[in-house]
């Protein structure tokens, strides 16, 4: 066995091993991450040279993704159980083993698109000082409730620290266009999700603190979440309420969406992620309140 290096670990050196307890990265998708540390990377070799410290100590493993690209196949990074302690303490419980092998070929493109939506929302986030907290990874929880179980791919909150408002939850559904939107009977099927969140939500009042929104963010066409949220908007029992915000994962990361209102609700509105900092202006409504925080007047 190689004889393990040993590093000084930075706080930027705790803030990838967090990263990668979220999900996976590749080092561009740390690199784009790092804008909300607190220094952030300047370029992708830099971070694949932290990576190769890290490695050395036995903190982090890189495995090959089987995707297109121009050159050689990009690297993925994960937690070893040395990294995983050395984050949360020599005591912690461990995750399944799964957590630390390679991933699973069929699983690629899934875990590749869901590291660029975190990735995105958190270097977007960081320029409106907006952090995320709180985040639980895939398959670290599971609903239950009337028959149906659910697996959110991600779950988190966000939040301005500098602000009074509440902080905003969201489970993220990453949709690959291979589930059936529209059936009962299949387990897995986009319909089945939507009527469990709904059904779960209803336990929620307007403005409960525990209330969260679903983010539905699939790597097909816009014609796919069309069908998607046309389907929130038949199923779920008050249409009129947001429950649902939706994008291809193209339009999410080619904008910001904390100022850019590039998601669409099930009840037909185009949103930002979470209500943008009313600014000082005259266009009020007729009672004084600031319009379109969301992009879109209600």
């Amino acid at each position: 066995m190689a004889k393990l290096s040993r590093v000084t670990l930075t706080p930027r050196d705790l803030e990838i091993l967090t990263l990668l307890d979220h999900v996976p990265m590749t080092p561009r998708q740390i690199q784009h991450a790092s804008g909300s540390f607190g220094v952030s990377f300047p370029n992708e070799e830099l971070v694949r040279r932290r990576l190769g410290r890290l490695r050395d100590s036995g903190l982090v493993r890189g495995f090959a993704y089987a995707l297109p690209s121009a050159g050689r196949a990009p690297q993925y990074w994960k937690l070893t159980s040395r990294g995983y302690r050395q984050l949360y303490g020599a005591s912690v419980a461990m995750p399944s083993p799964r957590y630390f092998r390679e991933i699973a070929l069929g699983m690629h493109t899934h875990t590749s698109a869901l590291a660029d939506v975190v990735a995105h929302l958190m270097h977007c986030g960081a320029r409106h000082d907006v952090q995320i907290d709180q985040f639980v990874r895939e398959n670290a929880f599971t609903i239950e409730i009337g028959g149906f179980t659910l697996r959110p791919d991600a779950a988190f909150r966000l939040r301005r620290p500098a602000a009074s408002e509440r902080p905003y939850s969201f489970l993220v559904e990453l949709d690959n266009g291979t589930e059936r939107v529209r059936s009962t009977k299949d387990i897995e099927s986009i319909e089945r999700k939507i009527r469990g969140y709904d059904l779960h939500q209803a336990r929620y009042h307007r403005d409960d603190p525990a209330r969260y929104l679903v983010l539905f963010v699939t790597t097909r066409s816009e014609q796919r979440l069309e069908s998607i949220l046309g389907a929130c908007d038949h199923l779920i029992r008050n249409p009129d309420r947001t429950l649902f915000l939706g994008a291809t994962l193209d339009q999410l990361l080619a904008s910001d969406p904390f100022v850019e209102s590039v998601l669409l609700s099930n009840n037909g509105m185009n949103r930002t992620l979470i209500p943008r900092v009313p600014k000082p202006a005259t266009n009020t409504s007729a009672f004084g309140h600031p319009l379109s925080l969301y992009g879109q007047a209600a």
